[in-house]
């Protein structure tokens, strides 16, 4: 909680209006994003969500976006932990996030399989 109050903090003192949130990513409804947003940030949030909660996390970002927004994402690879679920492929983003395209994959330098993923949701 430390991260938050100190993202509050910086945004307070630059002047900026900010809202700081701690919640699931997968339940945005319930804690009253609403959005429209044009830019999405997501540092290896995604692929650590249990497949079957990964729909609900790509709805929730698709329906809060802009036309046009953009979402970087940094990913590990399938591979990367000693699980069978844990990491993201392009090909699976692409699944996952209709209505968005791939516009870059960027190999990471981490000694186990990373990637940076950007997507843009398509212009209405």
């Amino acid at each position: 909680m430390n991260a938050f109050r100190q993202a509050r903090e910086k945004a307070a003192e630059a002047g900026a209006d900010v809202t700081v949130l701690c919640a699931d990513a997968t339940q945005l409804d319930e804690v009253g994003v609403l959005g429209p947003y044009d830019l999405f940030f997501d540092l290896s949030c995604y692929c650590g969500i249990p497949p079957h909660r990964r729909d609900a996390y790509a709805a929730g970002v698709t329906k809060r976006a802009a036309p046009g927004a953009r979402l970087p994402m940094f990913g590990y690879g399938p591979g990367a932990f000693d699980d069978s679920w844990s990491g993201v492929t392009a090909d699976e983003l692409s699944t996952r996030f209709p209505g968005w395209q791939l516009t870059d994959v960027t190999p990471g330098t981490n000694p186990v399989p990373t990637f940076w993923f950007t997507r843009r949701r398509a212009a209405a």
